[in-house]
């Protein structure tokens, strides 16, 4: 009996479930479907919001509008189901509105759809150019979008602005970013707000500017940024209290920029800018060096239409008497009338090891000019500086010695007539400084005896290194001469001038340290060829200086003063050589 039961069940459930599974078939059938455009035909900068209603009860991911990307941007599709019941006759409906932004202009054809086994009709839609707009009826509102320059070079940057054209009231919108591969793309400033008359029609205009610098050259294309807004509906024949709205989707133009690449003969930290300017400033000022004290160099490199991230090092060249303790450059980037200006902060900390005169080098900057297309240069000029000696108050350093009462002899007092005779005080004086005395004799005798011991011996212990220094001395002239020959090779001033310094140094094993001293150059050629090579450094001289010359002078002389090792009088550092060329 049990057992029937549990069948009976069994067979229950099975037609319960073939039914259910029967009634879901026919809610997932569609019965028919159609597609639709809100206008045809458009203009180029226009959305076009395509309809899809199924009848019958499909599944909501029925309809894939991908198919629609080579000739349009889809934007987002929503859905939306309906239910009516008239009679007992039960209908239902969903629909699917995606939003299609024409890439551009001509006739194209949206395919027809499969929703749930049955297909739409195909629609042809036409996109007019937005030229073809009649004057006669105002266009409730477009976009514009526009370039400062069509054909920049890499890195230079571009000004994208956009431009809003409202001929109706905005309840609320929102604008997309324009993009572009392999470009940075930021934001200047703040929107604008103001009102214009097109063709005849005021129009709000809502402004916005964006910074665009390509890092790729050739042909690029910018797309223009989607606009998505709700505006006031006046074609409502409704007396509610409440504003009725509707959406409108609007796209602004693609741009192609021609991106140039950097020029071939540009060899230089690439910069493209309109303007570049190169200050300094002191801290304390330059009257006021003296030696020893610490003096700050600030160096201030500011560029028009740039990345701070652009900006290169501002490397200068300093005396050997000088001790450099650079701080980590800063960098910021600010707006100004739609423009970015970014600048680049270098401190400079320096101490003078010895008084005299100094001549600084100049600080050179290269940049392209985007509007002449030539190569300039942010220059700060070769500085004299005189650094004045320490002050030499109180030089030991030590405070100022107060009389010891036990080594001073007391002054007799005044004599009273009741205690005749001489002062015992002043003996016992005499007594302690006598003593005071002999025990700093003891103590001088024996620290120069041990000091005279050690003299004798450590001299015959280091005599043997005292060769050896001497010939490791040689071999540091030889290395300073194989790098000086390298750096010369180069053809670099950058790399030559502090080779000099180095080869100038050792050289004094051989007594030519005055080589290279302005006060002391008897050869001609030597002397030409210094000045053409700080000359090179400014715009008057010439930039096409080889060092070649240079190197068989300084080998020549180097073999004489080796010839005539203990001929060669001493010298003072090459930093003065640099006042040769000026």
């Amino acid at each position: 009996m049990l057992v029937k039961l549990l069948t009976r069940k069994t067979l229950l459930l099975t037609l319960l479930f073939f039914s259910l599974l029967s009634i879901t078939n026919v809610y997932a059938q569609v019965e028919s479907v159609t597609a639709s455009v809100d206008k045809n035909p458009a203009m180029a900068d226009e959305s076009i919001v395509l309809s899809v209603v199924a009848f019958g009860n499909p599944n909501n991911d029925a309809f894939d509008p991908s198919v629609l990307e080579d000739d349009f941007v889809v934007g987002r599709t929503s859905v939306s189901t309906q239910t009516r019941v008239i009679n007992f006759d039960t209908t239902r409906s969903t629909t699917w509105t995606t939003i299609l932004i024409p890439r551009q202009q001509g006739t194209f054809t949206i395919p027809p759809f499969d929703v749930g086994g049955k297909k739409t009709q195909p629609i042809t839609v036409r996109i007019l150019p937005v030229s073809a707009a009649s004057n006669s009826k105002a266009r409730e509102a477009f976009i514009t979008a526009e370039v400062d320059v069509g054909q920049p070079f890499v890195q230079q940057m571009v000004k994208y602005k956009v431009k809003i054209h409202l001929a109706t009231s905005l309840q609320r919108g929102s604008l997309s970013e324009p993009s572009l591969e392999n470009a940075d793309i930021s934001l200047i400033g703040k929107d604008k707000d103001y009102s214009e008359i097109v063709d005849g029609q005021r129009y709000r205009i809502i402004e916005r500017n964006y910074a665009i610098i390509p890092q790729a050259s050739g042909q690029v294309k910018i797309k223009g940024p989607l606009f998505e807004a709700e505006v006031i509906d006046r074609t409502q024949n409704s007396f509610s209290y409440f504003n009725q709205t509707r959406p409108i989707n609007r796209v602004a133009p693609d741009v192609v920029l021609d991106v140039q690449p950097i020029p071939v003969d540009f060899n230089e930290h690439w910069l493209p800018s309109e303007f570049v300017q190169l200050n300094e400033e002191w801290q304390p000022d330059l009257s006021q060096i003296k030696v020893g004290e610490p003096i700050t160099r600030t160096l201030t490199l500011s560029a028009l239409g740039v990345s701070e991230q652009q900006l290169p090092e501002m490397t200068g060249i300093y005396p050997p008497d000088f001790k450099i303790y650079p701080d980590q450059a800063t960098t910021a980037s600010v707006t100004r009338e739609d423009n970015i200006i970014a600048q680049r902060v270098e401190n400079i900390a320096i101490i003078p090891n010895r008084a005299g005169q100094f001549v600084l080098p100049p600080v050179k900057v290269a940049w392209f000019n985007t509007l002449t297309k030539q190569t300039e240069y942010a220059e700060l000029p070769a500085r004299s500086i005189e650094v004045a000696a320490a002050a030499s108050s109180n030089q030991t350093g030590l405070p100022p010695t107060t009389p010891n009462p036990l080594l001073e002899t007391q002054a007799p007092t005044s004599v009273d007539s009741q205690t005749p005779g001489p002062l015992t005080p002043t003996v016992q004086t005499v007594t302690v400084t006598s003593l005071w005395s002999i025990s700093s004799w003891v103590l001088l005798a024996i620290w120069l005896l041990t000091l005279l011991i050690w003299w004798f011996s450590s001299r015959s212990k280091n005599a043997p290194p005292l060769a050896n220094q001497e010939v490791n001395t040689n071999n540091l002239e030889s290395e300073n001469w194989k790098l000086l020959k390298a750096a010369l090779k180069s053809h670099k001033i950058g790399e030559i001038y502090p080779a000099l310094l180095k080869w100038q140094t050792s050289l004094a094993v051989y007594g030519g340290a005055k080589l290279l001293d302005e006060n002391d150059i008897s050869d001609s050629e030597l002397q030409d060829e210094l000045k053409s090579m700080f000359a090179s450094q400014y715009a008057q001289g010439d930039k096409n200086w080889k060092s070649d010359t240079l190197l068989n002078v300084l080998a020549r002389l180097r073999q004489d003063i080796i010839k005539n090792k203990n001929k060669s009088p001493s010298l003072q550092p090459l930093y003065a050589s640099q006042r040769v060329a000026h």
